[in-house]
């Protein structure tokens, strides 16, 4: 089978876990569904019950400049089982083909792995926009999840320290109490 690059497929962590994952909304373009992409993956995952945080990651995508509310998205990236079984429910040409190139993409992983190398080396293949905006997305989920775990261990840290520091009069703030620098 021809390996040319139909639907960026990137590794990622889902559940501690390292897998493939494809960006939903080129899954989308590629499909040529005709409905819009929010309607039509809500959809799907209720119909097929697929889970999230197995199936698949939804991420909130930064906003786009000067949209206004427009500009914002959510984002899912799903497993490659998760786009097989999409691509094969749409019943149509390109669903085949997206059903049979991931299901290539598979094979060749697997290869990878059997030979002793779980490396995919980077050839200097010119990405189009789809591909880079699809890697950006891909990368602000994995870092945001990584930040938010991060800040909060990091809160943690300090309040207990602070709490050790004062002894005399323990003042804790409200539940879900923010101040206003930070609205």
């Amino acid at each position: 089978m021809n390996t040319m690059q139909l639907i960026p497929v990137t590794p990622s962590q889902i559940n501690g876990q390292m897998t493939q994952m494809v960006d939903g909304r080129l899954l989308h373009d590629f499909l040529q569904v005709g409905r819009d992409f929010s309607t039509w993956i809500r959809e799907r995952i209720a119909e097929f019950e697929f889970v999230d945080g197995e199936d698949f990651i939804i991420v909130a995508a930064p906003p786009i400049r000067g949209a206004g509310n427009r500009g914002k998205r959510t984002d899912y990236f799903l497993t490659l089982d998760m786009a097989k079984e999409l691509a094969m429910v749409e019943r149509t040409p390109r669903g085949r083909q997206a059903r049979r190139y991931f299901i290539e993409c598979e094979r060749q992983l697997q290869r990878l792995q059997q030979a002793g190398t779980a490396t995919v080396k980077a050839h200097a293949v010119p990405l189009t926009r789809a591909e880079r905006q699809a890697i950006n997305r891909q990368a602000w989920a994995d870092v945001a999840g990584l930040a938010a775990r991060s800040f909060h261990a990091r809160r943690e840290e300090l309040l207990r320290q602070h709490h050790e520091q004062r002894n005399d009069d323990i003042v804790y703030l409200p539940q879900g109490f923010r101040p206003k620098w930070a609205n």
